[in-house]
């Protein structure tokens, strides 16, 4: 099964309970790229585009894209954004396009992920926007994912020194443990490993790595970072 297919397996329920978890990221890029009125953005990976939203609220002409055929269509039922079927890559805009280009947790599912930056640069007037995991800084979502999932084996970007990095709290939490399974359960890696193995066993593993989690009245909280690099077109190009 593909990329696209395993993410868009449980796509609404993806929408639902995990999609806005970076909304502290988003708010973040929006103020420092200065997205506004007539503002152009394009979304990599967006999924069900709820940053896209975000942006449109802003005043911007927004734009996402995304591999998952059943999350573009969770985002155009949400949002007046423009949004297309079309994985990271080449893309099929002109140089400049965009004013500002976004990517939340997103070029490590590209094929190759300098092409997909270097796309990103291509296509942007202004700013890059790189969102990711902190390589540095404990995420609890991950070390989760590695005790359940074990190692990753994607990469990063290999990116230029940006203008700007932020370290933004990225928390998660869930009041109960139905709604705690059922969000890590509509994550596009988990059913790869369901296919695999099982949900009933990926349930157990999953209750198992996240005990240390769980608050005292029944709920989770998970602490995460990401780290955030605001590129400007002219120093992102140098190396792109």
């Amino acid at each position: 099964m593909s990329e696209g297919e395993l993410w868009g397996r449980k796509a609404a329920e993806r929408a639902v309970l995990g999609a806005t978890m970076s909304l502290p990221a988003w708010q973040a890029a929006i103020e420092r790229t200065g997205i506004t009125r007539g503002t152009t953005v394009l979304d990599l990976a967006c999924g069900s585009g709820e940053f896209c939203a975000l942006a449109t609220e802003a005043g911007a002409k927004a734009t996402g894209i995304d591999i998952s055929a059943a999350m573009i269509a969770v985002a155009r039922k949400a949002s007046s954004a423009e949004f297309h079927e079309l994985p990271l890559g080449p893309l099929p805009w002109q140089d400049g396009t965009f004013d500002v280009v976004t990517a939340f947790n997103a070029l490590f599912f590209a094929d190759d992920p300098d092409e997909a930056f270097a796309e990103a640069v291509r296509v942007s007037r202004d700013h890059v926007v790189v969102c990711q995991w902190h390589p540095e800084q404990k995420s609890d979502l991950l070390t989760v994912g590695r005790v359940v999932r074990g190692l990753g084996g994607r990469r990063g970007a290999r990116l230029p020194e940006p203008d700007e990095e932020l370290t933004i709290d990225i928390p998660q939490v869930h009041a109960d443990e139905a709604t705690m399974l059922r969000s890590f359960l509509s994550v596009g890696s988990y059913q790869r490993i369901i296919e695999n193995e099982g949900e009933e066993k990926v349930v157990e593993k999953i209750r198992a790595a996240v005990e240390p989690f769980r608050t005292p009245d029944g709920g989770y909280r998970f602490s995460n970072k990401y780290l955030m690099s605001v590129f400007r077109k002219r120093q992102a190009a140098r190396i792109s």
